[in-house]
């Protein structure tokens, strides 16, 4: 999924750098020139370093929930096409989907949005620190509650995005 996740944030950028600044920039005193030199260099650490240590991160959560689970399913026998295991596979293997099937084409977008979810929190963790030290003249509080603020903003837009592309894979599905 890094190769589908990393591209589509790449693209994201440049519209995600202009809604984070316009809304820094209201929430936290300071210029336009000022919300947008910070916000673009905290999300361009965001989105080269960020998104490949969400990614990673899920990568070693998804070996460390589905390994013994698999050899669960082997040991006692387990039915691995329960709904109920295919539901927890899915979630824990957002990071490095197997094959997805002639019908299950859904899958892909429906795991970039979940990944949104590890990556908004280290975007958020990545940004602030940028940010702090980008405007020493702002109050830190108000810089650390203005990051929040606009990463759950443009996370929640990429969200909707993302959930729209799910329902179009749903709605034309490959025969």
């Amino acid at each position: 999924m890094i190769f589908v996740q990393w591209p589509l944030m790449l693209c994201a950028l440049i519209p995600v750098i202009i809604v984070e600044a316009l809304l820094i920039r209201r929430w936290v005193s300071m210029s336009y020139q000022d919300a947008f030199v910070g916000v673009t260099k905290a999300n361009l650490l965001s989105t080269l370093a960020g998104i490949p240590i969400a990614w990673l991160a899920m990568l070693a959560v998804e070996f460390a929930v589905m390994l013994p689970i698999g050899l669960a399913v082997e040991t006692w026998h387990w039915k691995y096409n329960s709904p109920f295991l295919q539901a927890v596979g899915f979630l824990f293997s957002i990071a490095w989907l197997g094959p997805v099937g002639k019908h299950g084409y859904w899958l892909i977008p429906a795991a970039a949005a979940l990944l949104l979810v590890p990556c908004f929190y280290v975007s958020v963790w990545l940004e602030r620190r940028v940010c702090v030290r980008a405007w020493p003249d702002s109050d830190p509080v108000a810089v650390r509650r203005g990051i929040y603020r606009a990463n759950l903003a443009s996370y929640i837009l990429l969200f909707i995005l993302a959930c729209g592309w799910v329902g179009f894979e749903l709605f034309t599905i490959r025969r």
